[in-house]
């Protein structure tokens, strides 16, 4: 995304004379959003962002810090070998906090941006301590319908 001072610096160009090409390597960026930027000024006579419409999310990300927060501390506390949760366990968090459903794949969105990844059962590495190992992959075979998401710490 180019930020407002870089687009003002387009269009300055562009009158100039220089070519879409040219500017758009100076900017560091694709040819074809330079093109973009100089239409859509054409066409409102600025270079802002205009307001989008729809319905605002209720997760803002002051929301998303705190469930970020409170999840963490329930996490810990349920686990005690690992840091992590389940997609349902999530989705049921949510519910609770903003009093809405949200679909697993946003579900899966919304971990994916507090910083949680996917995990899944890996070989044994020699450096593994072979019962929390063991311990992990029974625990992990009780719920693998269920998708696991584990904290990035």
């Amino acid at each position: 995304m180019i930020n407002l001072q870089t687009r003002e610096l387009v269009l300055k160009w562009d009158k100039e004379g220089k070519k879409q090409e040219q500017i758009a390597a100076l900017v560091g960026c694709d040819q074809s959003s330079i093109s973009r930027l100089i239409r859509k000024y054409k066409k409102t006579g600025s270079v802002k962002n205009l307001p989008r419409s729809g319905r605002p999310t209720p997760l803002t990300k002051k929301t998303l810090a705190k469930l970020k927060t409170e999840l963490t501390t329930k996490v810990k506390a349920a686990n005690e070998h690992y840091c992590s949760i389940d997609t349902k366990h999530f989705s049921d968090l949510i519910g609770e906090k903003v009093k809405r459903k949200y679909s697993t794949r946003h579900v899966r969105r919304l971990l994916h941006k507090l910083d949680f990844s996917r995990i899944t059962p890996r070989s044994k590495h020699i450096k593994n301590d072979p019962e929390k190992v063991q311990l992990f992959r029974e625990d992990f075979k009780k719920n693998l319908k269920r998708s696991t998401w584990v904290l990035k710490l």
